[in-house]
């Protein structure tokens, strides 16, 4: 086979393989297809979420201070106010993985547990913060309780919260917790 030839096949493989991916990219193109902004088109799952007021609040004190390894790890205590009246503490742990522009993705685990130690609730987090040039740090999260609450805190087995944390320049720090139900 000369190379005339050759040639002519090459040319007429690839045009034929165009036509066909082509084709094939169209059997699996569905042109109808489209993004609706229609909650009731869709059976009202992207339905607008109400969170209210946060059911966990607690103030602290810590100094902001970007991770030094790639992989930081942590312990965290302190105590709060659950549903507006019940004192708690917290204990746990996290580790920090910084990323890009000052932000770094957390993640960890953490035990609530009532003054008297009798009452326990654990879950765990996931969240993306961000150490701003200012001197503050942000972070919003997302924390899934286990099955494993008692007394007190047994509203919180098998539930999902979304919460925020910030820490002002003064080392000033604020945790709200919401339920999403």
């Amino acid at each position: 086979m000369d190379s005339k030839t050759r040639n002519k096949i090459v040319i007429l493989g690839t045009v034929l393989g165009s036509v066909l991916l082509s084709y094939s990219a169209t059997v699996f193109f569905v042109p109808n297809a489209h993004a609706i902004n229609n909650t009731e088109a869709i059976g009202g799952l992207a339905e607008t979420v109400d969170l209210g007021s946060p059911f966990y609040i607690q103030h602290y004190q810590s100094a902001v201070e970007k991770p030094q390894t790639e992989n930081e790890p942590g312990n965290f205590t302190g105590e709060g106010i659950l549903n507006g009246s019940l004192s708690v503490s917290a204990i746990g742990n996290s580790t920090e993985t910084l990323r890009n522009n000052d932000t770094v993705y957390i993640q960890g685990n953490s035990r609530y547990f009532t003054d008297d130690n009798m009452d326990m609730a654990t879950y765990n987090f996931q969240a993306i913060g961000n150490y701003r040039s200012d001197g503050t740090f942000e972070s919003r999260g997302v924390a899934i309780f286990d099955d494993d609450a008692t007394g007190k805190l047994s509203s919180l087995n098998n539930s999902v919260a979304i919460y925020k944390d910030r820490i002002d320049s003064n080392g000033n720090g604020t945790f709200l917790m919401w339920h999403w139900k």
